[in-house]
């Protein structure tokens, strides 16, 4: 009966031969991942130097993984990640924004833990601790997400038998209920942001001088950051007649600045109306004459391209801690007053406003969401008082009319009741 082949992967006894003084040779058949059975051998000062330096060989001898057919157990997950993520841009699915997201979880969560983790190592006990010790839960569950698309391909190519992720930890972040500036809040953090803009303790050009007008467009619009970086001059509507002045969001900006004519969805890209504080803002940009290239940005950088959106969020970080004193010496509040504060927040300020005002619909319309839902869940802060809807209440009132019995509603057979057990 015929000897059974050694599995895929594999080696066979190994042997060790002195083939001269202090020379010494180990020597093993390895299958390899093709089917093909091969010798390998490796030399060393004593026989035990040559075994080691032989089994560590056999341990690394998956092929370069520089294609998808080369994915094997040995494979990384370094360079499983790298394979998966060309497969998922070859197939042109998906969004730049989510390539680079999943980009961004790849190279500073899942490579610096367990990159160097082999596709055969990774076990659901392995991989749930590391899903687990990811301090972010919103990190933590994209981690999650690229993690499994990559052992899922590892198994398509049978590498692995099952998708070990499919077992691990669901990590859930507790929802935050939205939360939204108030008017006086607005104020004092627009008093803020004018202080820190201009300025430059350290020398050099002031910083941060159209900051403001930023501001001010992110809170007259409701657009996402992306997006109001993206505004360009050749979309701009002025008033005419009974027409007010418009603008219209034409594409947004990715976290690499690189300008794409698509918003994050269909109908972010339409006309908003400009309130006059924005019109006022945007008038005052174009007065700076800035060098813009040919997208023509209104906001442009100081090489005249788009801005990048983290740059933003870094200013706003150190406006909003800004200090500012009044004339007595008397300061408006802590440092981390507005730490809570990010560009989103202008978003749902917005949509809060306008919800109050003009209802639901009115505000999915401004932040050109498909769903009222999506703005009622997530960008609408809920009112700690409810509307005053007496008016429609008091259609509930009890009317005094004969009933059977001899007494009216509101009265009993001893007389009137007590003011405290009437209807309200």
């Amino acid at each position: 009966m015929a000897r059974p082949p050694l599995p895929l992967g594999t080696w066979g006894t190994i042997t060790r031969t002195e083939v001269s003084p202090g020379r010494w040779r180990a020597r093993a058949k390895y299958r390899d991942w093709d089917g093909r059975t091969r010798p390998v051998e490796r030399f060393g000062k004593t026989g035990a130097a040559a075994e080691r330096a032989l089994k560590e060989a056999l341990r690394d001898r998956a092929k370069p993984t520089d294609d998808i057919s080369d994915i094997t157990r040995d494979t990384t997950l370094t360079d499983l990640a790298a394979l998966w993520i060309t497969k998922r841009e070859a197939e042109g699915k998906l969004a730049q924004g989510t390539i680079d997201n999943y980009n961004e979880i790849i190279d500073t969560v899942i490579v610096p833990a367990v990159g160097a983790v082999r596709v055969g190592e990774a076990t659901v006990g392995r991989l749930d601790a590391f899903i687990r010790a990811v301090e972010s839960p919103n990190y933590a569950r994209l981690a999650r997400v690229v993690l499994s698309g990559m052992m899922k391909l590892a198994a398509q190519h049978d590498a692995i038998t099952h998708n070990p992720v499919a077992d691990t930890t669901r990590r859930t972040a507790d929802p935050k209920p939205p939360r939204a500036l108030t008017i006086a809040e607005l104020q004092q953090l627009r008093v803020r942001i004018a202080t820190w803009s201009g300025g430059n303790a350290r020398g050099g050009p002031p910083r941060g001088l159209d900051f403001p007008d930023l501001a001010d467009c992110l809170v007259g619009s409701g657009g996402r950051i992306s997006e109001v970086l993206a505004f360009q001059k050749s979309a701009i509507q002025w008033a005419d007649g009974d027409t007010p002045a418009m603008i219209r969001i034409t594409g947004k900006v990715d976290k690499r600045g690189v300008f794409v004519p698509q918003a994050k969805s269909d109908g972010a890209m339409q006309w908003l109306p400009m309130p006059d504080f924005m019109v006022a803002a945007v008038k005052r940009q174009i007065a700076r004459n800035l060098p813009t290239d040919e997208l023509g940005l209104l906001f442009p950088s100081r090489t005249g391209g788009p801005r990048r959106t983290s740059n933003i969020r870094r200013q706003l970080r150190a406006a909003r801690s800004t200090i500012v004193y009044d004339e007595n010496g008397e300061p408006d509040g802590p440092e981390d007053l507005f730490d809570w504060v990010t560009p989103h927040v202008f978003r749902k300020t917005v949509a809060t406003i306008i919800e109050g005002v003009e209802g639901m619909d009115a505000a999915a319309g401004q932040l050109g969401h498909s769903s009222p839902e999506i703005t009622r869940r997530h960008y609408v802060q809920r009112a700690k008082v409810a509307a005053d809807m007496r008016h429609a209440l008091n259609q509930l009132a009890p009317v005094r009319r004969p009933v059977s019995g001899g007494f009216q509603v509101g009265e009993t057979k001893k007389g009137p009741l007590p003011d405290s057990r009437k209807g309200a």
